[in-house]
């Protein structure tokens, strides 16, 4: 799984956080989600909190292999996009040194490569 991910470098983003949810957030929501599937004798249609998790953890050390320093300016997030059928997600990580912007994606988002200098 770790060699999945497209890891984008880009110039500080300021504004929109807000709109995002965070890591812990959408750990939440989906295991809410998976308990009220299982009450109710359903298979849930989402990834599990364990299988997100563990994709948070791969996109973070990938983060960190191209220069995240860890600190967080800003929660990291999560962002979805459609992808064959299901909606997918990608990680956001904004670097205390400089604002940098890291985008953790395991779909390429081409649209990212100028602005990373890819």
């Amino acid at each position: 799984m770790k060699d999945q991910w497209n890891v984008y470098k880009i110039a500080p983003i300021d504004h929109g956080w807000l709109y995002l949810r965070t890591v812990g957030e959408t750990a939440h929501l989906l295991g809410g989600h998976w308990a009220e599937a299982a009450v109710n004798g359903l298979v849930a249609d989402h990834p599990t909190v364990e299988t997100f998790l563990a994709s948070y953890h791969y996109a973070h050390d990938a983060a960190l292999a191209h220069g995240y320093d860890g600190i967080n300016r800003q929660e990291p997030v999560v962002f979805w996009f459609p992808d064959a059928a299901v909606f997918n997600y990608g990680f956001v990580f904004k670097s205390d040194i400089g604002g940098i912007t890291y985008v953790v994606s395991p779909k390429p988002l081409k649209w990212l490569d100028s602005l990373s200098g890819k």
